[in-house]
């Protein structure tokens, strides 16, 4: 198989994006075969292949235990209400989480949805909190990542 179709072939499975595959394209119509591979090695590693989006939610005690994985396919569906991510977490633990510094209005989840979708995500770890829950005396993990 030649370099070009490789590269065509990576564009179709979403591994490169157009613009990196015609970047590559032409790096190999003006280069050696051998600088071309590394590039295409190089843009290759940079990108993750997620499956999964997870949420664990844990507490010491063991009151709370929460296990949801989520099929990345399903958030194409998912980015279209990502604005209204927000909303869904109740009131008393987003004051909570301002307290603590955090600001989930400012999050921009429909660009870590586009990230995660594009493998290009820097962290698979989004989002990691610890808080004390009163009612239980026990302290409380939430943790969004994807895998």
């Amino acid at each position: 198989m030649s370099e070009q179709q490789k590269i065509l072939e990576m564009i179709e499975k979403g591994q490169i994006t157009a613009a990196e595959g015609m970047e590559l394209l032409e790096a190999l119509n003006g280069s050696k075969e051998a600088e071309t591979i590394q590039m295409v090695e190089t843009v290759t590693a940079a990108r993750r292949n997620y499956k999964f989006l997870k949420v664990k939610v844990t507490s010491d005690d063991h009151s709370v235990n929460v296990n949801v994985n989520i099929p990345l396919r399903l958030l194409t569906t998912i980015s279209e209400i990502a604005d209204k991510m927000t909303s869904m977490v109740p009131a008393d633990a987003r004051r909570e989480m301002e307290a603590k510094g955090i600001d989930i209005s400012s999050i921009d989840f429909a660009k870590i949805i586009e990230e995660i979708i594009n493998g290009t995500l820097d962290d698979p770890n989004i989002v990691d909190v610890e808080a004390w829950d009163e009612g239980h005396k026990a302290m409380v993990k939430v943790r969004v990542y994807v895998d």
